[in-house]
């Protein structure tokens, strides 16, 4: 799989490693049949725990989680072509298209109906669940990654089935929630960019996982500031911008954490034009895209949702406020770009 994203499936290299990969299988089946299943952070072989994770294993690990897969089945007579073309596609495409005689995989499936109440329920699942995952963290407790990796993975496979983004973005019902459902939605929005701008399927994944963790910071800011219902003083105010410092420090302490999420962390405050917060000298380099991505979808949701100090905007108005701040505080380009894909998809108008 490693090779494949290298280079193509026709590649020599590829093609001997192919035809390695089915003479080993030979000495692993157990009744006609090789079976790969993940539970949690498990692997389990031919329905035994795996005992111990090489980096090469953890790394296929989350391939097929990234893709949705939870279970491989491999049986006796697949060939080298396709075992290739199977893992050629486990590495590269978006999605599990082709048929295989001899391997069939357990995908994950987030079914939705047309009236959209279905995309309600997935996406309340998916807050609930990232509630559970903050519940107890602090600075010496690690978050669940391979919850929320497949957190990540439903945002995903429901934006491949309903289009309209904002059937997906959750609505935020109480002030207690905002924090998770904030972090959801900023999650989805920054997928919806990157799908829109031809951002690679690849680094899909890792974009909306900066978006679910950009605010992670919050979790060290004190209770009563963070869920104070009024507007804070200056003193608070000092204390609430320190967030992505917190944010940055804490995820740098995870391994296998993709950058980009440590980056916008720190980033997703500083604005276009350098004039947000954190302020520091970066000798002429700007904020990065992904941080600036993720900093138009924090501003979107932000907006529409009612907060103890002023109530939500409506989406034109709120269309309109990125249009003055274009240039600004945000990338021009990608305004224009998430307002176009907004407008393609549902039936906002300016």
């Amino acid at each position: 799989m490693s090779t494949c994203t290298l280079y193509t499936k026709e590649h020599p290299a590829v093609m001997q490693l192919g035809n390695k990969a089915v003479t080993a299988l030979e000495s692993l089946y157990a009744e006609d049949k090789v079976s790969i299943a993940l539970f949690g952070d498990s692997i389990v072989f031919n329905e035994q725990p795996l005992a111990g994770k090489s980096l090469h294993v953890t790394h296929f690990m989350k391939k097929l989680r990234r893709k949705g897969i939870d279970k491989v089945i491999i049986a006796r007579g697949v060939t080298g072509t396709e075992l290739r073309e199977f893992l050629s596609e486990v590495a590269l495409a978006d999605k599990i298209t082709g048929s295989y005689p001899h391997i069939s995989a357990g995908i994950i499936e987030v079914m939705l109906t047309d009236g959209g109440n279905d995309v309600s329920a997935v996406m309340n699942e998916n807050i609930e669940k990232l509630r559970e995952i903050y519940q107890g963290v602090s600075r010496f407790k690690r978050l669940d990654m391979v919850g929320l990796e497949d957190v990540v993975s439903n945002f995903i496979v429901t934006l491949r089935q309903e289009a309209n983004i904002l059937k997906v973005v959750s609505p935020i019902k109480a002030h207690s929630e905002y924090t998770y459902a904030h972090n959801t939605n900023v999650s989805v929005l920054a997928i919806f960019q990157a799908e829109s701008l031809g951002i690679r399927k690849e680094l899909h994944h890792d974009i909306g996982l900066a978006g679910l963790l950009h605010d992670v910071g919050k979790m060290f800011v004190p209770k009563e500031v963070l869920e104070k219902e009024a507007k804070l003083d200056d003193e608070e105010w000092k204390v609430m911008k320190r967030h992505p410092v917190y944010g940055a420090m804490y995820l740098a302490t995870l391994p296998d954490l993709p950058k980009y999420a440590i980056v916008a962390a720190y980033e997703h405050h500083m604005k276009f034009n350098g004039s947000g917060y954190p302020s520091f000298r970066r000798d002429g380099r700007g904020q990065h895209i992904i941080s600036q991505i993720i900093s138009i979808a924090d501003f979107f949701d932000a907006l529409r949702t009612d907060r103890p100090y002023r109530k939500s905007l409506e989406v034109p108005v709120i269309v309109g406020l990125l249009k003055d701040l274009s240039g600004k505080e945000f990338n021009s380009m990608l305004v224009e770009n998430f307002i176009y894909s907004l407008k393609k998809v549902t039936s906002f108008t300016d």
